[in-house]
């Protein structure tokens, strides 16, 4: 979880990292604009390329560990996932690591899962990352609008042109209607605060 603040041309720019929700190609394209780079891997900029710069406030806790820095700033970014989107994807992303978990039994005991720290950081709400307003922020967009929306208004704001990078292909996945059922229930929070498809536009 991290705020990452830059500054591009004269204004100042807040971004908090949404995990699985393209933070890291929205890392990337920040990277482009201060360092010139042009990564075509993962391996590229990364969130770790702003550690030890005071660009980047990482803590653990979350949005309420960092949400004043993010007032100081003119310009505030999110960027939200879908929630039945999200939590499918951190799931698939962490099976990587842990091949030995079951989709029904990781939405059955998700509060048991977020024990482990690496699924945790992966598998939150939108509410637990970017907080319960949308409306703190200054531009909101979903995740299937960062290169036809945030990366012009990133451009524009930069100044000059940023290679198309996607450091991650999220494939499509096939859950039953119980699972998706499980999956909305388990993100509610999301649906209540407006991180969602159907009430984002009413919300901001």
């Amino acid at each position: 979880m991290a705020l990452i603040r830059v500054t591009l041309g004269s204004k100042r720019l807040g971004y908090v990292r949404n995990n699985k929700a393209g933070s890291t190609t929205i890392i990337n394209y920040l990277g482009q604009l201060l360092w010139n780079e042009k990564p075509t891997t993962y391996s590229g900029t990364n969130v770790q390329d702003f550690c030890g710069k005071d660009s980047y406030i990482g803590r653990e806790k979350g949005f309420e560990a960092y949400h004043k820095e993010l007032k100081d700033c003119e310009i505030r970014i999110a960027v939200y996932r879908d929630p039945i989107d999200k939590i499918i994807g951190g799931f698939y992303y962490c099976q990587e690591q842990y091949p030995h978990l079951n989709l029904d039994h990781f939405l059955w005991a998700y509060e048991h899962h977020l024990k482990n720290n690496y699924i945790r950081i992966h598998c939150r709400t939108n509410t637990a990352m970017l907080g319960p307003d949308p409306r703190i922020y200054t531009h909101v967009w979903n995740m299937k609008d960062i290169d036809t929306k945030l990366l012009p208004f990133l451009e524009q704001l930069g100044g000059k042109k940023i290679q198309k990078t996607r450091l991650r292909e999220h494939q499509p996945r096939t859950i039953t209607e119980a699972q998706k059922v499980k999956a909305k229930e388990v993100m509610a929070i999301d649906y209540q605060n407006g991180w969602c498809n159907e009430l984002i536009s009413s919300k901001i």
